[in-house]
């Protein structure tokens, strides 16, 4: 199977535009609060980042860390071209390459820290066992990674409705079709069957209100919109008039409106 085959098939959002400018706020909207936080990284560090996209991440650590060396690799040429321009309208510098994250085209030991945001969930478990078998291979010894995945079955949003009722359900079976819809809590346990040690599981509950839940609620709608043809292929799906209602719901959020969800941020030592 080409690698284009296999992005197709695993990425639910797809490639377009409209994702592609959605993943650079994704990293806008989490970089305080979870890009960052708890986030050390020396100058000189060699990081490279599988699954870069859109290179969103990559901007980010690369203005908050000017001084390490960044590298990123992602399946899907269309999106390291996006990265291309979106790192040197940052004025961020960054060595970037198409790749596929079982068999990456580096020697043992070149990288002191493999960076990991939202992939794993869209492969299937043995690809993501294979994705983080090759990142420690990467590391040298006693290099690090960053891993960081959802529990997408631990997104509650309210107050409820017939549609938001409807859609979250849908959206679970989408990701575990599609992927792991709880990568989140299996990433210790595939760390540990990789052969990482050291390991924090780093469970993060983020919880949003009113305010704060508006943008959150706006994030959820546009990241369901393009996964909405995936979403509506399965069997025993609502119907995409009730899921788009959802989507009307969730961007008009206001006061009384919330946002919850388990986040991992797992650390590991190689």
């Amino acid at each position: 199977m080409r690698q284009n085959d296999i992005a197709e098939r695993n990425y639910v959002h797809g490639h377009a535009p409209a994702e592609q400018q959605r993943l650079i706020d994704q990293a806008a909207l989490w970089q305080d609060r979870l890009i960052l936080d708890g986030t050390t990284l020396l100058p000189g560090t060699r990081l490279l980042e599988v699954g870069c996209g859109v290179g969103a991440v990559l901007g980010t650590l690369g203005r908050a860390f000017p001084d390490v060396q960044l590298s990123g690799v992602d399946i899907e040429p269309a999106q390291i071209g996006f990265a291309r321009k979106h790192l040197a309208d940052c004025g961020v510098t960054a060595d970037l390459h198409v790749a596929d994250a079982r068999e990456l085209p580096y020697e043992n030991a070149s990288f002191d820290h493999v960076w990991m945001m939202w992939v794993l969930e869209h492969m299937t478990e043995h690809d993501a066992k294979a994705a983080l078998g090759e990142a420690r291979r990467l590391l040298r010894p006693g290099g690090t990674i960053t891993s960081i995945e959802l529990d997408y079955a631990t997104i509650k949003v309210g107050p409820p409705t017939a549609g938001l009722d409807a859609l979250m359900p849908a959206l679970v079976q989408a990701m575990r079709t599609f992927g792991q819809s709880d990568a989140g809590t299996q990433l210790w346990g595939w760390l540990e069957e990789t052969g990482f040690s050291g390991i924090d599981p780093g469970e993060r509950l983020y919880s949003f209100r009113g305010a704060e839940a508006e943008p959150m609620a706006r994030y959820l709608a546009d990241s369901v919109e393009g996964a909405m043809t995936a979403i509506t292929s399965l069997p025993c799906t609502p119907d995409e008039e009730t899921l788009r209602q959802a989507l009307t719901e969730l961007r008009g959020f206001g006061a009384e409106s919330w946002v919850r969800c388990v986040v991992h941020k797992a650390q590991a030592t190689a």
